[in-house]
């Protein structure tokens, strides 16, 4: 299995990244698998894991801070410690109101701490969410490089 293994459970959603994937030529770098992540993430290993965990619908825009507690199905900080047990590597896609200190939080409560690097995503110029890169893909880590090129060690 490559070092990248997305687990999604609608179907749809798996087609799209396929086709996405084939567009940016990695299909070849990446097994896609429907299933559920919380049943698969015990047998699973990786360089890099991507969650974006559901928001709760459109609900999450109305409040002034998004928590990491109003992430489904479960809190962004049992996501985030059953990603570590994959890999320490984590990238994680939030609101863009998420609380920024929790995210923050999330770096300095692993063992060891993991940097961090956050991002704003914008499209025309309006802010559509925040993007976490924890462990070595924290931007100018060393191992972001090796990760991205397929040549870790």
């Amino acid at each position: 299995m490559p070092s990248s293994s997305p687990r999604e459970i609608d179907p749809w959603k798996v087609k799209c990244a396929v086709r996405n994937a084939k567009i940016y030529g990695v299909e070849d770098r990446i097994d896609f698998v429907v299933g559920d992540f919380f049943l698969l993430a015990p047998f699973l290993k990786g360089d890099v894991v991507f969650i974006s965990p559901p928001w709760g619908g459109p609900s999450y825009s109305k409040v002034e801070s998004f928590t990491l507690d109003m992430l489904k199905p479960k809190d962004g900080f049992s996501i985030f410690q059953v990603a570590q047990r994959i890999t320490p590597n984590i990238i994680m896609f939030l609101p863009r109101n998420v609380d920024i200190n929790q995210v923050e939080e999330l770096s300095w409560l692993s063992s060891p701490p993991l940097s961090v690097e956050i991002e704003e995503n914008y499209i025309r110029e309006r802010l559509k969410g925040v993007t976490a890169y924890f462990g070595n893909i924290a931007s100018g880590s060393a191992g972001f490089l090796q990760l991205c090129s397929g040549t870790t060690s």
